[in-house]
């Protein structure tokens, strides 16, 4: 293979050398998105069978010489969604390969009851109860009245003793019923405009329900099982912009905004901005999540991954992200049916090429049904090939990727994924790219070892810095612990536990770090921003609440 010109610049993702933002401010509005296109629904061929899938024990790196042919997926099941519903998600039966632990499925996170108002029963009032009319005045069966003297009634104002009490504890009755009732009523009045006031004053800019108490701490914002991802970008003009990707409590995948000139997070709902096409989304409950972003000449991008309740791949791509950051599109990844274990997690980034006219490729890294770890890339989506063999990887593995230096060129790729080593335990382990995956398996590095088999909790991260030079590896186990390793540039240094600096007390239920070292995480229905200390990697500074 040739080599690459030597003026072959770095990747235009490289790290800024200037201190990262330390304020950040909210902006309540809503986004001045433009409507999306619509996207036509895709469609089968009838009887199609053939497999798209290159073989489990392929390593070839399959380029656009040499395409395996693709096959167009079944219609696209479009779900009866209505916002706030609950979804149910049902564990799908796998095989479990030899030495598997046992596949954790994540729960559906949509434990959210359909609360049934009791329905008041009562009476209405029966006017037959009331007795007869009086007897008529003709007398006792026709008979005569008689004719002595009767004895005279007793009165009190005017009207029969009887009558009289009922008529005072008639009055008495309703005036009590008055002096509770009008001031109960006021309070009422008052207690209802101040609760339309208040849910019309936190107006959420996600598009959500916003009839939820905007003052209540146990206000639910964010799904359970989020997970969450992380990109960047530079543009021409050298601001920073950062995007985040997670699931609000109704199940709504949101991508947050930011950049160094507002110094400020927007929100685009991507569920609600495609609700009104003809793919709506429909994303799992605590789908896994993988983002990427590229800033390569005249081109501005940023793409999310997700998979559906069927755990096929889809995405999502703001394909102009520098003039229209509010628009935000179906990629259809040329119709390629990407299935994933069931629980399993996502990895993806932009992979710069050495050839002066190659824009570079999305990768996205899953794991099959069958347990391998695959590569899909843009180049050629139905074609992915085998990073990790299936004997070598733990079911529901977590997924981290970067990329890595050839030389001056970055050009190659790591990819973090983690080994049974026992019955209880497992490695978090690290498998490079060179060119091809062949003989890959020979060159693993182990990032940390002894480490609880996954979990529905647990997430990989990792990020670079110095130009690419160094290098972070997270995890996020279970129970809230993070462990890492650190790549000085010569030699890998485990890290055994990190501090969280200057920022409210953390129990972070999902990680994620960008390209430029920043470090995200869900924690107590909040996400918060962190820079990591290049100077100390087992510290990170709080930045600021990046959500709500």
């Amino acid at each position: 293979m040739s080599q690459p010109p030597e003026d072959t610049p770095y990747s235009t993702l490289e790290v800024s050398p200037r201190d990262p933002e330390t304020f950040q401010k909210e902006v309540i509005q809503y986004p001045d998105h433009s409507y999306p296109q619509a996207v036509p629904v895709e469609h089968a061929a009838v009887g199609d069978t053939q497999s798209y899938y290159g073989p489990e024990s392929a390593k070839e790196v399959v380029n656009s010489s040499h395409l395996y042919p693709g096959v167009v997926p079944g219609p696209y099941k479009d779900p009866n969604y209505a916002a706030g519903s609950a979804y149910h998600q049902t564990a799908a039966a796998y095989p479990n390969g030899a030495g598997y632990p046992a596949s954790t499925i994540y729960s559906d996170g949509s434990a959210y009851p359909n609360s049934a108002y009791p329905t008041t029963v009562g009476s209405p009032i029966n006017s037959s109860a009331y007795g007869p009319g009086p007897i008529d005045a003709a007398g006792l069966g026709g008979e005569s009245p008689p004719t002595e003297k009767a004895t005279p009634t007793k009165t009190i104002c005017g009207l029969p003793r009887k009558t009289f009490f009922i008529i005072l504890g008639v009055v008495i009755v309703v005036v009590i019923a008055l002096a509770v009732g009008i001031p109960a009523g006021l309070a009422s009045k008052k207690h209802t405009s101040e609760s339309t006031d208040s849910a019309v004053s936190s107006g959420s800019n996600n598009g959500s329900p916003t009839d939820l108490p905007s003052n209540s701490t146990d206000e639910k914002l964010i799904l359970d099982n989020s997970k969450i991802t992380a990109s960047n970008w530079t543009d021409p003009d050298g601001v920073i912009h950062r995007t985040i990707f997670f699931q609000d409590a109704y199940n709504s995948l949101i991508a947050r905004r930011w950049d160094s000139t507002n110094k400020s997070w927007k929100t685009n709902n991507l569920t609600e901005l495609m609700a009104a096409t003809t793919k709506p989304l429909n994303p799992q409950p605590g789908t896994p999540l993988a983002s990427a972003s590229m800033d390569y000449k005249q081109t501005f991008e940023t793409h999310v991954w997700f998979t559906d309740p069927d755990n096929i791949i889809r995405s999502m791509a703001s394909v102009d992200a520098l003039n229209r950051p509010d628009s935000w599109d179906n990629d259809t990844l040329d119709n390629a049916r990407l299935e994933t274990w069931p629980g399993g997690q996502l990895a993806a980034m932009w992979q710069r090429c050495w050839g002066a006219d190659c824009d570079g490729t999305w990768v996205v890294a899953y794991q099959r049904p069958e347990g391998a770890i695959k590569t899909a890339n843009s180049s050629t989506w139905a074609t992915a090939t085998v990073a990790v063999e299936s004997q070598d990887v733990a079911a529901n593995s977590s997924l981290a990727i970067l990329p890595k230096l050839r030389g001056p060129w970055l050009d190659r790729l790591e990819l973090v994924s983690e080994q049974v080593t026992s019955g209880k335990t497992g490695s978090m382990m690290m498998t490079p790219y060179d060119d091809t995956w062949n003989g890959a398996d020979q060159k693993v590095t182990v990032l940390q070892d002894g480490i609880p088999l996954p979990a529905p909790s647990q997430q990989f991260a990792a990020t670079r810095w110095d130009s690419w030079n160094q290098a972070l590896y997270l995890g996020l186990l279970q129970g809230g612990k993070i462990e890492g390793s650190h790549w000085d540039g010569k030699q890998m240094n485990p890290i055994s536990s990190f501090q969280f600096k200057s920022g409210p007390e953390t129990n972070f239920t999902a990680i994620a770090m960008s390209p430029d070292a920043m470090f995200y995480g869900i924690s107590n229905n909040e996400i918060l921003e962190y820079s990591l200390d290049t100077s100390d990697p087992s510290n990170f500074n709080y930045v600021g609440r990046a959500y709500p």
